[in-house]
């Protein structure tokens, strides 16, 4: 991370990046009871499920977190599933990956009262919109304080992350890497090839989040790895006059998040939304998928865009084969599990323009209404 100061002078500027930022918040932000922790989970879920989500993932937890968690399962507080990755470089989770909490990829995955852990993360970059996504070519415009020619920045050494990868195929862990840039790509690759010349023909579905910037040639050395993308087209409304004007320049903007390219290469992906950098909104997730519209009404990489039956299926079907849940999630078929949601009309019928305008009307999870409103868009109080 980077403490910026003003330019010409060794004062604070106040904008303070990734690690850096984080450190500072834990020791701002107040101390809140067991209690308060779990109403705030709790919250938390209540807006999930608003947006018809019956699964939710955690992308990155602290151990203190996977252990809040675990108390509000037992206490009968969850209603959607949740599978929560620990960082794999904080202390204490490799106690947490031994049960019964844990799914071993060689067993079927088991909730207990809505709660599981799926795997564990790690981070080896930061974000192209803050600027401190690694890169090979440099930002169009560096952040102030930087000169041209700045591309950003890694967050692990080589090495470290060797071992890491070295330790999940050791112990049969699924393992979330978010690389944003291009190098950090680069650099989850080739660790990860030589993390596997030392465990061959372990198969843990490592999964790519975000990877904004991949490259078209890099897809190929995805899928020869086995490496599962989860992308992020939701950024081409939010980030994507952004990218072009100022980021990464209208080139590079245009490939952000690259669907179709993945798609092209025969392989499934994921979509998800990060939250809480934008709200967990699965219509504006489904409709930036299929149309990549930015703020200004501008189609970003037009070539990257997929039918809604593809981006339908990337936020069921493929996100349950991506969490090693297809055998019992992610449609509606005899065996699978009733979790699914009511729409206000139908995503593959109504005009591609219109997919923003859906309403999520319920959100069935088990048979079981777990979110509710009626027409007008008010909430039935007494499903909460």
């Amino acid at each position: 991370g980077v403490i910026r100061r003003l330019s010409g002078s060794s004062e604070l500027s106040g904008v303070l990046e990734e690690n850096a930022f984080f450190t500072a918040m834990a020791k701002v932000v107040p101390k809140f009871t067991k209690e308060q922790s779990i109403e705030m989970l709790q919250a938390g879920e209540k807006l999930y499920v608003s947006y018809g989500y019956t699964t939710i993932q955690d992308g990155r937890t602290s151990p203190e977190q996977v252990m809040l968690s675990i108390e509000a399962a037992k206490g009968k507080k969850l209603q959607a599933d949740i599978v929560s990755y620990p960082d794999i470089l904080m202390p204490g989770v490799e106690p947490l990956m031994k049960g019964p909490y844990y799914h071993n990829v060689k067993t079927k995955p088991s909730y207990h009262d809505h709660f599981r852990i799926g795997g564990v993360k790690i981070t080896l970059d930061g974000s192209p919109q803050g600027r401190t996504a690694w890169l090979t070519k440099p930002y169009l415009k560096p952040p102030e304080g930087q000169k041209q020619g700045y591309a950003g920045y890694g967050v692990v050494t080589d090495q470290v992350l060797v071992s890491s990868y070295e330790k999940a195929l050791q112990n049969r862990w699924q393992i979330l890497t978010h690389a944003n840039g291009d190098r950090a790509i680069d650099q989850m690759i080739s660790a990860l090839k030589i993390a596997e010349q030392k465990f061959p023909g372990v198969d843990v579905r490592p999964v790519l989040i975000h990877g904004q910037t991949l490259r078209e040639d890099q897809i190929s050395q995805l899928k020869e790895l086995k490496i599962f993308p989860s992308v992020f087209p939701m950024h081409t409304f939010y980030w994507g006059d952004w990218y072009r004007s100022s980021v990464l320049g209208p080139e590079r903007a245009e490939n952000i998040s690259p669907t179709g390219w993945i798609l092209r290469q025969g392989m499934k992906f994921t979509t998800h939304h990060d939250a809480p950098v934008a709200y967990p909104d699965s219509i504006r997730v489904l409709a930036a998928t299929v149309n990549r519209t930015t703020r200004t009404g501008y189609i970003l990489g037009p070539e990257q865009r997929v039918e809604p039956l593809i981006a339908l299926k990337a936020m069921t079907i493929w996100s349950a084969f991506q969490h090693w849940e297809e055998e019992s999630k992610g449609s509606i078929e005899v065996g699978k599990m009733a979790d699914f949601v009511i729409l206000s009309d139908n995503p593959l019928t109504v005009p591609k323009d219109k997919l923003i305008e859906l309403k999520v009307l319920e959100t069935i999870k088990e048979g079981r209404t777990i979110y509710s409103r009626d027409q007008t868009g008010k909430l039935m109080s007494e499903n909460f």
